[in-house]
């Protein structure tokens, strides 16, 4: 196999080789909702049911909204995503969900948006 590199000054997502790239363990169909997350801004509203309609509105091999927890399943149990429910304003539950290329990565996620007291 040949590989050709694109090297964009900007519009790209970096992802690990080792928890990502090359996990092996990982579905196919994980991986690119990892990728599709991480290539989010921070604090960006993209949700489930966005994402579904996003990729039927486009017309594509869109994943339906049953494959994409799936998905959200594993990257879970392989310690790359999390959600965090608190109280917003007005006393109404929210739920953030945090994501990283790394196992490391949510961990620190974790300890900025709930420190310890």
């Amino acid at each position: 196999m040949r590989i050709f590199r694109s090297k964009p000054k900007s519009g790209w997502t970096p992802t690990s080789n080792e928890h990502v790239a090359r996990n092996y363990v990982l579905s196919l169909k994980a991986k690119g909702l990892l990728v599709t997350f991480l290539s989010q801004p921070d604090g960006g509203g993209m949700t489930v049911e966005r994402l579904a309609y996003l990729h039927k509105a486009a017309g594509g091999k869109g994943e339906g909204e049953h494959a994409i927890r799936e998905a959200l399943k594993e990257l879970r149990s392989a310690g790359l995503v999390t959600h965090v429910k608190e109280k917003g304003k007005g006393g109404r539950w929210q739920t953030t969900t945090l994501v990283s290329d790394t196992p490391e990565g949510l961990l620190r996620l974790l300890k900025e948006v709930s420190p310890d007291p």
